[in-house]
């Protein structure tokens, strides 16, 4: 089931709370989600943008039991069985996620929320970041972002995550932010394996997905995400990346960060 579909089905029973009225990406639309939370809720007037916004819709174990269809104690054994289980995804050559190819990049033009008064910036807070070692092959994992220009991120890199340990290796990396993916892929994502094994098979074990190769970078990505940040992250190009409210509720530090240069946008219609 893909993310629009699960959408879709949620309206048809009457549970995604829809909103209609403008609303701002700065402020208004984070603290409207803080508020109803956990209702899933679909802004379709963003003032910013041409695009709409979806929030709080995978935001409790239970919705994200209630997806697979096991209860919410069902999960652990889950997730450990699709670990033994994992399987490699089909790859296609078109797909949903490269319907629309924006070579001209401005972050500008999408949704990107500004959630907290004193944030440092606009933040891409739960796309799944995928980037591939020479020797260990991809990896899946979660990466905030928070945007300082038209093209550019600062992302929080934590040590001794893969990423890091590729990124600090390699001195730069090829990168796709994949915005608006399925409980089987952000699941995925967020669990811990061995260096070299690719979280992907884990999603496809929990949920069959197809995979397609990223327009601009040498990587296989989630065919049915949303919206495909492509580009490269650089080491020793630095930008301060804070403050950001984390997942204590409180703000975490500025830091200096590696910059994610974004050199193509591709999404659905």
């Amino acid at each position: 089931m893909g993310f629009r579909e699960y959408l879709d089905n949620l309206d048809k029973k009457g549970l995604l709370k829809k909103v209609d009225v403008e609303v701002s990406k700065k402020l208004e639309i984070s603290g409207i989600l803080k508020k109803m939370e956990p209702t899933p809720v679909i802004f379709n007037n963003v003032k910013e943008s041409e695009f709409r916004v979806a929030g709080n819709i995978f935001c409790t174990k239970n919705v994200i039991a209630s997806y697979f269809n096991v209860e919410p104690t069902d999960i652990i054994p889950m997730l450990s069985k699709a670990i033994l289980e994992s399987s490699e995804p089909e790859v296609i050559t078109n797909a949903p996620c490269q319907e629309v190819i924006e070579s001209n990049v401005d972050l500008d033009k999408i949704p990107i929320l500004f959630h907290c008064e004193k944030d440092g910036g606009n933040y891409i807070s739960s796309a799944v970041v995928v980037t591939k070692d020479p020797e260990y092959g991809q990896n899946l994992d979660f990466h905030r972002a928070m945007q300082f220009s038209k093209n550019k991120f600062a992302t929080r890199i934590v040590q001794g995550r893969n990423f890091h340990s590729f990124l600090k290796k390699n001195g730069e990396l090829d990168v796709a932010f994949c915005i608006g993916n399925t409980p089987n892929i952000l699941i995925a994502g967020a669990t811990s394996v061995e260096i070299g094994f690719d979280e992907l098979k884990i999603a496809n074990a929990l949920e069959p997905i197809k995979l397609v190769k990223a327009n601009s970078v040498d990587l296989l990505i989630p065919s049915e995400a949303e919206f495909v940040l492509e580009g490269r992250v650089y080491l020793e190009e630095k930008h301060a990346e804070g403050p950001f409210v984390d997942l204590t509720e409180t703000y975490d530090t500025i830091r200096e960060e590696p910059v994610f240069e974004v050199k193509k946008i591709t999404h659905r219609k």
